[in-house]
């Protein structure tokens, strides 16, 4: 039976769990040749059971009457459509790492960092004058604001907090007293935080009395469209492990072909994002080669590659990295080399700025949000979306320096410079999707079911949901393609 299987895969066929199974079942019973040039005159690729059992003979070797399939009537309203995207590359570090892991690459990393984050809070309405820390000794007793990075939060002995602050001029003490509303701000502070204090002078103390982040302007509206197109959100297919729901996904390529329910919508979509982890990887971690189906990661580039030639040639793929994928680890990421993946697909680093639509993307596979979780107690693997919005709150996707793994570029690509009007991550394999500030969150779930370490660690995935977004209404959709549990039939 295996070595009838491995001439599906010789002819650059994938089976499915299901149709492995009815071979072995039907072993004695199947012309293998006959099914194979049968199958590629149609132009299939991913074979399920129900492509080989019109081909079962009987004891006769009598071929049994074929049962023909016909395609659903499909006329998407996408196809219709042009694609109007842009990908700004000038905010994409492909190409243009330049870094020598030198001391001077990290302090001129993290003072372009300051000078963006310190232009977003410039802007921000208040009376008292903004001042540099060298000047403070002039301001004794007024009210004034610093903008300044926090090198060290702490408690003192009488309960306040005391914060450890520079900026380009100078260091000092910011405290924050408990008998004050601002505590409570304060509290939620994080080294290498970059925000803006109003308080007094008082020598070389300053007493904080107001605290303002970066943040995301507040907005009441998700942005919409003229044109009723949809974009599909995707992430952590992991392709390549054993645990790669490979049914659930190729209902999903059959669902975007316009087979299936909800044809209306299928037919909408012009757009698929794919905020990484697309493959399994290998070496990601110890002994993963045991959890891999496929061992070779051009292998399993080339799988990945032959799912995507599946999506209707009239919708426009955008394929970001993950920390399984084969680039380096640290961020900011560059796109997939194309000596490993090369497809029609767009590919891209991470981060990632497009416009679809005139809608604006920021598109990372999410990382750093393990490090937000594990330093600020209100947050947890559960609400998902509560890290999102503290990367949007500090305008900047890795912000505690030194817990994740970072390239000092030049330029700080991790920076959140503008205002995405949608913000698209993975990386935690749960679905979620919510609205801040008017800034549609998105975490695109996985196509991977729940992993040994996910049980130790207690993280439950939600596996074979996809996030649609139908850009006319702001109306969000997720349909279920997992057999494992919910709709088994695409519905959402």
């Amino acid at each position: 039976m295996s070595d009838k299987v491995n001439v599906f895969e010789k002819e650059g066929m994938r089976l499915t769990l299901e149709a492995i199974g009815y071979i072995k079942e039907n072993d004695l019973q199947l012309n293998i040749d006959t099914i194979i040039t049968e199958l590629k005159s149609k132009g299939k690729i991913f074979i399920d059971k129900v492509d080989i059992e019109p081909y079962v003979t009987n004891d006769d070797k009598i071929p049994l009457p074929v049962k023909v399939i016909r395609k659903s009537h499909f006329q998407p309203l996408a196809k219709e459509y042009s694609a109007e995207y842009k990908i700004h590359y000038d905010k994409d570090v492909t190409g243009k790492s330049r870094c020598t892991g030198t001391l001077s690459d990290f302090v001129t990393n993290l003072k372009d960092r300051f000078t963006k984050t310190s232009d977003l809070l410039r802007v921000r309405m208040g009376s008292a004058p903004i001042i540099q820390v060298k000047d403070m000794t002039k301001m004794e007793g007024q009210d004034v604001r610093l903008i300044i990075i926090i090198n060290e939060r702490r408690m003192s002995k009488k309960g306040n907090i005391v914060l450890e602050v520079e900026d380009e001029t100078g260091n000092t003490l910011i405290i924050a007293s408990k008998s004050d509303p601002v505590y409570e701000t304060a509290e939620t502070l994080i080294d290498d935080d970059i925000i803006m204090v109003e308080g007094r002078v008082y020598n070389t103390i300053f007493i904080a009395k107001n605290i303002t982040w970066p943040d995301i302007p507040v907005s009441k509206d998700i942005k919409v469209i003229e044109q009723d197109l949809a974009t599909v959100y995707l992430s952590d297919i992991h392709v390549g492990s054993t645990l790669f729901i490979e049914e659930s996904f190729t209902k999903f390529i059959n669902w975007i072909n316009g087979n299936g329910p909800q044809k209306e919508l299928a037919g909408k979509v012009k757009y698929i994002s794919i905020a990484g982890d697309a493959i399994d990887g290998i070496g990601v971690y110890p002994s993963q080669e045991n959890e891999l189906y496929e061992k070779d990661v051009y292998e399993q580039y080339k799988i990945l590659n032959n799912f995507l030639e599946q999506v209707p040639d009239y919708i426009e793929i955008f394929v970001s990295p993950g920390n399984h994928d084969a680039v380096r680890r640290a961020q900011p990421q560059p796109m997939i080399p194309d000596d490993l993946f090369h497809t029609r697909a767009h590919k891209v680093g991470s981060p990632a700025w497009i416009d679809i639509e005139g809608i604006k993307h920021l598109i990372y596979h999410g990382d750093s949000i393990d490090s937000l979780i594990s330093s600020m107690s209100h947050l947890d693997y559960t609400h998902i979306e509560k890290p999102m919005i503290e990367m949007l709150r500090r305008r900047h996707i890795s912000p505690i320096y030194g817990q994740n793994l970072v390239v000092p570029e030049e330029v700080d690509y991790l920076v959140i410079d503008d205002v995405p009007d949608v913000f698209h991550t993975g990386h935690l394999h749960r679905n979620v999707s919510t609205a801040y500030r008017g800034v549609l969150l998105i975490n695109s779930g996985t196509f991977q079911n729940r992993t040994d370490y996910q049980i130790k660690l207690g993280h439950v995935p939600t596996p074979g949901i996809v996030p649609v977004l139908e850009m006319k209404t702001g109306k969000m959709s997720n349909l279920k393609f997992y057999e494992g549990e919910g709709d088994k039939d695409g519905s959402s």
